[in-house]
């Protein structure tokens, strides 16, 4: 070999061991306007998913069939989003499976009225008006399970759909309807307590999980301990969220800007009050309330068989059962 063959080689060894492996893009619907995401900035700006062997990127989904889509077609096969739209991909035929919880309930949403108005509690909106986005949206679904959460009939309320949140919140104000359901961040943002009275808050609000994580089938039979690995990292940063919240809160802080800073305190206080992190574990209740929901707003005319469409196997071994 000649010194310039060996010079050459050796300069291509050497740039090959210098170059940056690039993280993965992972799907979070909403990933900075839903907090069901939190996890993933935690784990990344603590440096979790690295030391459990993964290096990962957060790019954000429009939730749905969507976001279903985007995990599939996406190269890591990985990402978190509303259970409505997997299990519809799931019975069409789509090669996933749910693979962890994100998030346990709807506590990072609220339901307001306008502070004159006369409605006190969820049991005062039988007969009325209900904005929401869209039809068979999760804000449909929160309308029907705050009913039967309150003893009603999901269609004791008029559910009335404004095209998006802004549209159901200028129905709202301007007398259209008369109460809607918005996300935590957007009901800060807003005005909160300032603006809105709120008659369904984050504790109170019925256990459906607005995040599940997915996995395609091509991850979980090619790249099985990488799957294992985004798992342990993500319960990671739930942990450190809710044993280390004020040293959680700067980095939340910033994914949530232009959020106050206050405001995210007040929101995240309020969330680990309320338990709504998952740090993984399949709870099929919540699950069979999602799909009791589906059925509700029209998405379901059937039981799902939910087992067939998890496998548990990946996530650490005391989460499991």
């Amino acid at each position: 070999m000649t010194k310039l063959s060996l010079n050459v080689l050796m300069a291509a060894v050497i740039l090959a061991v210098a170059a940056p492996v690039k993280a993965e893009d992972l799907v979070v619907t909403q990933y900075k306007a839903d907090p069901s995401g939190a996890p993933f900035a935690v784990s990344i700006e603590k440096g979790f998913f690295k030391k459990a062997g993964v290096d990962i990127e957060v790019i954000s989904g429009d939730g749905g069939g969507t976001s279903v889509r985007n995990v599939i077609a996406s190269d890591l096969g990985y990402g978190e989003t509303s259970p409505a739209g997997v299990i519809a991909a799931i019975l069409e035929g789509q090669d996933i499976k749910i693979v962890n919880l994100g998030s346990r309930s709807l506590a990072s949403n609220v339901i307001i009225v306008m502070p004159n108005s006369p409605i006190k509690t969820i049991q005062d909106l039988k007969g009325k008006k209900f904005g929401i986005s869209n039809p068979k949206s999760l804000g449909e679904m929160t309308a029907v399970l705050a009913m039967e959460k309150g003893g009603m009939k999901p269609d004791d309320l008029q559910r009335v759909a404004l095209g998006g949140l802004s549209g159901a919140l200028s129905a709202l104000e301007n007398g259209v309807v008369d109460a809607t359901s918005i996300p935590g961040v957007l009901f800060l943002a807003r005005g909160a307590e300032s603006k809105y009275r709120v008659i369904m808050g984050p504790k109170e609000l019925p256990f459906l999980p607005p995040a599940i994580g997915i996995a395609s089938g091509k991850l979980m039979k090619n790249n099985p301990d990488k799957l294992r690995a985004i798992l342990a990292g993500r319960r990671e940063g739930v942990k450190f969220i809710y044993e280390h919240k004020q040293e959680a809160l700067p980095t939340l802080i910033k994914l949530y800007e232009p959020l106050p800073a206050k405001d995210t305190t007040t929101l995240v206080n309020q969330l680990v009050d309320a338990k709504f992190w998952s740090e993984g574990k399949i709870e099929m209740e919540l699950l069979q309330n999602a799909v009791r929901a589906m059925k509700y707003v029209g998405m379901l005319n059937s039981e799902p068989d939910l087992s067939k469409m998890i496998d548990t196997s990946f996530l650490p071994s005391d989460l499991q059962k």
